[in-house]
């Protein structure tokens, strides 16, 4: 496989050192024909010259084409990743190591595009999770504001009819008395035992259920 690698194009070493023997392969034929022209030894010299001008030229071309031109795509390609575009991809395909370079940052960039769809997808989950966090902060709290102030109720109905049990002769009137206070007594033990819910959801030892707690007939 190695000595395969060797005689093919598909490595930057292998493409320059072909390009600098074919280079000085040319460079030494063509000193030698111009030596043999039948012109006049400084037109010899000229000619020469001009073709090594053009060799070198060429040299140049093959060279921006093996090694600028890729690098330059893999420069504007990692500029746009490193922007958090990936609306294109590296088109560099040299099939050689400058295009393995460019495989692997479309593999990279397919990679960030799927990472960060994924964090969008838990950023809108998590903000979700901090609404409904919140809405239940706002539900305890208006439950919590509506309990305390409906607890003056039954208290305020105990203590007058405790307050005309005193003073009432009539027997009847007195049991009827008696009723209400239970009621009211049964009533407060109600939104107690609310509040007790509420302060176990408070805890975490508790989760809220919206059927659990019936406002008509508590309030």
């Amino acid at each position: 496989m190695k000595k395969r690698n060797a005689f093919t194009m598909r490595s930057i070493r292998n493409k320059i050192i072909l390009v600098s023997k074919l280079a000085g392969v040319l460079l030494v034929i063509s000193y030698v024909v111009s030596t043999r022209l039948p012109v006049h030894p400084d037109i010899s010299l000229l000619l020469w010259l001009g073709f090594v001008t053009l060799l070198v030229l060429g040299v140049d071309r093959l060279m921006g084409r093996f090694i600028s031109e890729p690098v330059s795509g893999l420069n504007r390609a990692a500029c746009r990743m490193a922007q958090l575009d990936f609306s294109a991809p590296c088109a560099v395909d040299t099939g050689d190591e400058f295009g393995e370079l460019s495989a692997s940052l479309n593999q990279m960039a397919e990679s960030l595009q799927q990472a960060f769809a994924a964090l969008e997808e838990a950023n809108g989950k998590l903000e979700q999770d901090v609404a409904q966090k919140q809405r239940l902060l706002a539900e305890r709290k208006e439950l919590a504001d509506s309990l305390s102030h409906e607890m003056k109720t039954p208290l305020s109905v105990i203590r007058a009819y405790a307050e005309g049990l005193q003073d009432e002769p009539d027997e009847a009137r007195r049991q009827a008395y008696y009723q209400v206070i239970i009621r009211e007594t049964e009533r407060m033990s109600g939104l107690i035992t609310t509040l007790l819910d509420l302060s176990a959801l408070e805890n975490g030892a508790a989760q809220m259920r919206p059927e659990r707690f019936d406002f008509v007939d508590l309030l």
